[in-house]
Formats: C-alpha cells, structure tokens, sequence
C-alpha cells in the first residue's frame, strides 16, 4: 500500500528538477483551475535577480543565446562584480514579448 509517508521518502530522493516538475504539476492540478496563465504563476516570484543560468532557463533559451542577447544590447542587465545579473521585472517583460 502506498502511504503519504512513503512518497514523501520518494520526493525526497528525487534529484531537484524532478521535485520542482512535480510541484508544478501539483500547483496546475491542484486546485479548482486546470491550467492558471503565465502572469498568475509568476507575478510575485521573486524579487532577487536572476543569475545567467536562471534567466536563460525562465526565458527558455540557452545561456549563450542570453550571452549573445546582452552583448548585442537586447536585454537589460546589470553587473554584481563581475557576474551579469537580469531584473525580474524586465525578464517577465522580455518573456512576453517573446511569446
């Protein structure tokens, strides 16, 4: 008999992507709605910049198409030290224009 206990145990051993596929199936399921739109999944996310690795996965391209994007002026950004760093605000706006 599976037990709440025992897929707990099993979430706990899923590498991190799998658990954060899991959650968000949960979070689409969940709850009265099947599907919820781009702005109420992500409006409030976070308030943190996004590091390279994070906003090219938010924007769902590869690093060195994000690399080529700011090089050639078409995102904003920011540089901490000397990592390059994306506003949340402006990776949503970019996001949208996007799509």
């Amino acid at each position: 008999m599976i037990t709440a206990e025992k897929v707990y145990k099993a979430i706990l051993t899923m590498p991190l992507k799998e658990r954060e596929k899991l959650f968000a199936v949960i979070a689409r399921r969940g709850f009265e709605k099947d599907l919820y739109s781009h702005d109420e999944v992500f409006d409030e996310i976070r308030l943190t910049p996004f590091t390279v690795k994070e906003a090219a996965e938010y924007l769902e391209v590869a690093e060195i198409t994000l690399r080529r994007w700011v090089k050639a002026g078409k995102i904003k950004y920011k540089k901490v030290g000397k990592n390059i760093v994306f506003d949340t605000d402006e990776l949503k706006a970019s996001k949208k224009h996007k799509a």
